[in-house]
């Protein structure tokens, strides 16, 4: 209730007072206007529309200097637009440009995600993707701080501020990636190969995201065609030999039914890789996918249709002793549709969307007793399958000086189905000796309802937020039965922003979050790629309370930011180990700390910097026992040049102290520094090559503080080749 009394009291403190508008036209960089831009002027809440000439008006007229945050329809960023003085007749023309190679700070705002202002929002783009060539989605996040990978191997699990097992959100075009692992979701399915964008949000999303956006979310966004853009074809094949990595990545971009199509497959595969230590055994992985993609313009807006069909293979979950018990996935596959229109809307109203998603999801696990030449004797198998779907519909207006959005998100899983089997093999042969469906139909059903409301009074800048969950789990048969459950509660956030100087501002912010629980975390019972584990269907919701502070910095070419978070989980849900076997239990409160900081400094217009640095610590409040997943203090730097037009290099230090207070299921771990460095450059019209060393130095060191770590791949070198036909060059 005191979260809710903040929220009235800054809302009451919004002017409703009428305000001139400023109008611009956003020009692309072909210098045809973008239909269906997305924009945001920055340290303001809230989006506008173009419409189908790129034009668009802002409520009320921003104070100059101030900057724009541009995107496609699609929601692929631009680079940010400084705007420092407005004709005196007409409109502004907005041109943008590719956002490049470097993660642009933003500043608490990203073009078309709905945050509160203290979240730390970076956005890598499509450059930085391809020039450090990542295999799998938490290793994309490798610059970003206060994020981390929770487990081993190619499943390893993307985390934001010490917060996986269903605490950080992944979206994957418009709809939410889910998983019945109990480590959380990692979509190790996905090839970043595929993803022209990734965004990362540090901070409360519970408000407009839901449930599972206590630490943050990552969005990933495949490419999408452009329509009227020329034809063109747009290849790529890599090889590596830390892990034998090869790949090869194929889309065909062109224009029909009105409005761009895309066809695009992918497939790439590592061997298991070396460490500086010899082979580290059961690290292999393989990805293969298809997509197809359709946009246009209609009614005045834009409508997306996109789907993917994304196979993982053979994922390992190395350990020390997986040459006597080997875990892995042999199967992930995901199928997923997304479609989705926007507009800009009617009178007062700026901008309406809908988007949908569903997806047909399966995950099968495997546990080998391997014999004393390697072959397996035994298998032990989980095999769990469900759909999901998602809707979500916003409306956003102003209201003189204030902005307004209101919407709805309804999500869930439904015809979840697990099953445990065990086998003696014996040559070819299996022979099945036990069989057991542990869950034999579940769904959980999440419906939200949220409005957010912005505004100022005077320089100091107000916003706040709420929502309304109704979550609804059900479970028919298997191992504990005939069982539902029913939680609702409240998430909220109130901020204020206040400048202190010339390109200084100061934003302070409460939020209160609401999680339920996995269905697996309640109703599973079988295998997991650590033991054997039992869910609890008494488990209660996780709430939290959240502080977060954020003192930002951004003048000419130089953009800091210092982020500092307290927050406290309520009702923490715990997977904890007994005699061997792992159960579910909640464990009173836990809170996290952290100091993050990050920049850009622009040196030169061929020179640029990048730094983070993050210091964060995780316990249960009143025994102090520290909790998991929290990462050691680090940071890195890179350095940037661009000696000639289609020519770059890098090289990337980094740091991590050592690790005294490891959790309940981690160890300590030393402290390590890491050298990478690459460079690509232009070869006739077409084609591009680009080379990436990691662990220059060839450095020994644990890849995660998991109980289970191994050693982190040594020296390698990946060698990418990029051709582009059809048009000149990106």
């Amino acid at each position: 209730m005191r979260s809710i009394r903040i929220l009235a009291a800054a809302g009451l403190l919004l002017t409703a007072s009428l305000a001139t508008a400023f109008e611009g036209q956003v020009v692309a960089p072909d210098g045809q206007p973008l239909a269906g831009a997305r924009v945001t002027v920055l340290d303001r809440a809230g989006m506008v529309v173009a419409d189908g000439q790129g034009r668009f008006s802002v409520v009320p007229d921003p104070r100059l200097p101030f900057v724009l945050l541009v995107a496609r329809p699609d929601g692929v960023a631009f680079r940010p637009v400084t705007v420092t003085r407005l004709p005196a007749e007409g409109r502004l023309e907005v041109r943008v440009r590719p956002l490049g190679e470097t993660i642009t700070v933003v500043s608490g705002a990203a073009p078309d995600l709905e945050l509160p202002p203290a979240a730390a929002a970076t956005v890598i783009g499509a450059t930085e993707l391809a020039q450090r060539r990542p295999d799998h989605l938490f290793e994309a996040l490798a610059n970003v701080p206060g994020a981390s990978a929770s487990g081993v191997g190619p499943a390893a699990v993307p985390a934001l501020r010490g917060l996986p097992k269903g605490r950080t959100l992944i979206l994957l075009d418009g709809g939410r990636v889910t998983t019945e692992r109990r480590a959380g979701v990692s979509a190790t399915f996905l090839d970043p190969d595929t993803v022209e964008e990734v965004e990362v949000v540090r901070g409360p999303g519970s408000v407009a995201y839901g449930s599972d956006a206590f630490g943050g979310l990552i969005r990933a966004r495949s490419r999408m065609p452009e329509p009227g853009a020329p034809s063109r074809v747009r290849a790529v094949v890599l090889g590596g030999t830390a892990a034998s990595e090869r790949g090869a990545m194929a889309e065909v971009t062109t224009n029909g039914l009105g409005g761009g199509l895309l066809l695009g497959a992918s497939w790439r595969k590592n061997d298991d890789y070396e460490s500086p230590d010899g082979t580290v055994y059961n690290s292999r992985s393989e990805t293969e996918g298809l997509r197809l993609a359709y946009q246009r313009e209609l009614a005045g807006g834009v409508l997306w249709v996109g789907w993917r069909s994304d196979y993982g293979r053979d994922a390992g979950k190395p350990a020390p002793d997986s040459h006597i018990t080997r875990s892995y996935y042999p199967e992930e596959n995901s199928h997923r549709l997304d479609l989705g229109f926007e507009r800009p809307g009617g009178g007062a109203w700026k901008r309406l969307s809908v988007a949908a998603s569903w997806d047909s999801y399966q995950l099968i696990l495997d546990k080998d007793g391997l014999g004393t030449n390697g072959v397996p004797i035994s298998r032990d198998r989980s095999d769990v399958d469900a759909r999901d779907y998602e809707l979500r519909v916003e409306a956003e207006r102003s209201l003189g000086m204030a902005r307004l959005v209101v919407g709805l998100n309804a999500y869930g899983r439904y015809g979840l189905h697990a099953v445990n089997e065990s086998y003696d093999i014996s040559g070819a042969h299996r022979i099945l000796t036990s069989h057991e469906t542990s869950i034999d139909s579940a769904r959980r059903d999440d419906l939200g309802v949220f409005t957010g409301v912005s505004g100022s009074v005077g320089r100091v800048r107000l916003s706040g937020g709420l929502r309304l969950d109704t979550v609804r789990t059900e479970n028919e048969g298997g191992y504990f039965g005939d069982a539902s459950a029913t939680h609702g509660d409240v998430s909220g956030f109130a901020a204020v922003t206040v400048p202190l100087a010339t390109g200084l501002d100061l934003t302070g912010q409460l939020a209160r979050g609401f999680r339920d629980a996995f269905l697996s975390d309640r109703f599973y019972r079988g295998f997991t790629g650590r033991g054997f584990i039992t869910g609890n269907p008494d488990l209660e919701p996780e709430t939290s309370r959240q502080l977060d502070l954020a003192l930002r910095y951004r003048r000419g070419a130089a953009n800091l930011a210092l982020y500092g978070y307290a927050y406290r989980i309520n009702d923490l849900i715990e997977r904890f180990k007994t005699d061997g076997n792992y159960f579910f239990r909640n464990r009173g409160d836990a809170q996290l700390r952290g100091l993050e900081l990050e920049g850009t400094l622009d040196l030169t217009p061929r020179w640029s910097l990048q730094l983070g640095l993050w210091n964060e610590r995780g316990e249960i409040r009143g025994p102090g026992d520290p909790v998991d997943d929290v990462p050691a203090p680090g940071g890195f730097v890179v350095l940037r040049h661009e000696p000639s037009p289609g020519s770059w290099w890098l090289i990337r230090l980094a740091a991590w102290a050592r690790k005294s207070r490891p959790g309940p299921s981690e160890q300590e771990v030393p402290g390590h520094t890491v050298v990478d460095a690459g460079a690509g450059w232009r070869v006739g019209e077409r084609l591009q090559v680009r080379v990436m060393v990691t662990n220059l130095l060839d450095r020994r060191y644990l890849v995660s503080p998991d109980e289970d770590a191994v050693e982190a791949p040594g020296l390698s070198l990946q060698i990418s080749l990029r051709a582009v036909f059809g048009m000149a060059n990106e």
